[in-house]
């Protein structure tokens, strides 16, 4: 960015320029700590349910708008378990016309299968801040049990859950038997919690 202030200034030229200068980079360096400050609260502050999954040899993103995610903490901050619910008609992928297909009978069928849930079988502490959990979950009102790695990060000010697994959409009728479309789907999903 170069902004000439001569035309409008009876200052000698040289002056103006290093005015031009020292404006453009104190714009650079705001535009660079707002950049730097509005990362830091998206990662720190934001819970997600998102999803990738190819289909006609590309990857599509997308992520669910509306969820809840329930924990339970024993007095040391060992979870002991945990429950999600999702709402299946807050799916986003960025396309409208797609999104409303997902919805449909052959995908979600959100009229008769309004929700996605998961609830904890079996839970196993691995290491400080690691577990396996054995879960339950159904979606298109078919279960199937599943194990899926979580990792807990705990501050002074929140707790932090975040797990990344994959699963087959082909086991629970979602999408039928399309080729062209990948059977499985990437998930991660970033639940924090502030203290009380």
């Amino acid at each position: 960015m170069y902004i000439n202030l001569s035309f409008f200034s009876y200052e000698p030229l040289e002056y103006c320029h290093n005015f031009t200068i020292k404006f453009t980079m104190r714009i650079r360096l705001i535009v660079l700590i707002f950049l730097c400050f509005g990362v830091k609260v998206f990662a720190q502050n934001t819970s997600s349910i998102d999803f990738v999954i190819r289909n006609l040899g590309v990857n599509v993103d997308g992520f669910f708008k509306s969820f809840t995610v329930t924990t339970t903490f024993d007095d040391a901050n060992n979870l002991q378990d945990f429950t999600g619910e999702i709402k299946a008609n807050s799916i986003e992928t960025g396309i409208e016309s797609r999104d409303e297909h997902l919805l449909k009978e052959d995908y979600f069928y959100v009229s008769k299968y309004p929700l996605i849930t998961m609830d904890v079988v079996e839970l196993y502490k691995k290491a400080e801040n690691r577990y396996s959990a054995k879960v339950n979950l159904r979606i298109k009102g078919k279960a199937k049990q599943i194990t899926i790695p979580l990792k807990v990060e705990i501050t002074d000010s929140q707790r932090k859950i975040t797990s990344e697994f994959e699963i087959n959409r082909r086991d629970f009728n979602v999408g039928g038997g399309s080729f062209v479309m990948s059977k499985t789907v990437k998930i991660k999903v970033v639940h924090i919690e502030t203290f009380q």
